[in-house]
């Protein structure tokens, strides 16, 4: 007597068979997906996106980005491993991941990340001093009726206390000056 389990496992079995063979040809080996494997590229792709917060709060422009791209590279590979039948072994995965976070951070970061540079100052480009900027060191000057740190762009030079400065640009809050007498000399 043959039973409906056994009618579906002789019309499977061909089916089987010629899927491992198929399988078998590539270079990698390959499973069934387990249920944590989406679990696991979801959370490593959630924490590299929340990584990204305190990249940008401590580390600046620099790093900026990076462990964006990178999670949300892991969480295409959560996808494809969820939408997937069979699917690389996870050593195969992380591998793809790397290779994909690298392409993304290399060519797709500065498309999407712009350089900032250092903020021209338009108007007004005097200032005077109101404490000695030492070389290398911040001093503050008033500009415009504020007063601001300012740094000299040429580090071993010092500016006394009461000198007019000559503004040339602003980095973050921090005035980028150089002495009036480097103009008159």
């Amino acid at each position: 007597m043959v039973t409906d389990f056994s009618v579906v496992a002789l019309l499977t079995m061909p089916i089987q068979t010629a899927m491992t063979s198929v399988y078998s040809l590539l270079p990698m080996p390959v499973s069934p997906p387990t249920w944590w494997m989406p679990l696991f590229w979801g959370v490593t792709g959630v924490s590299f996106c929340a990584i990204e917060l305190f990249v940008r709060k401590y580390f600046g422009h620099k790093y900026k980005a990076i462990a964006l791209f990178m999670g949300i590279t892991a969480l295409m590979m959560g996808a494809i491993v969820w939408q997937s039948m069979m699917v690389p072994e996870l050593d195969w995965q992380i591998a793809y991941w790397v290779g994909l976070s690298l392409v993304s951070v290399l060519w797709l970061r500065p498309i999407f990340v712009k350089s900032r540079g250092a903020i021209a100052v338009p108007d007004a480009t005097e200032a005077k001093t109101l404490s000695a900027i030492l070389p290398g060191e911040v001093g503050r000057v008033l500009y415009e009726g504020s007063s601001w740190q300012a740094q000299c762009d040429i580090r071993d030079l010092a500016i006394a206390a009461n000198q007019t400065v000559y503004v040339l640009r602003c980095e973050g809050n921090t005035l980028i000056v150089v002495p009036q007498q480097l103009f008159h000399a």
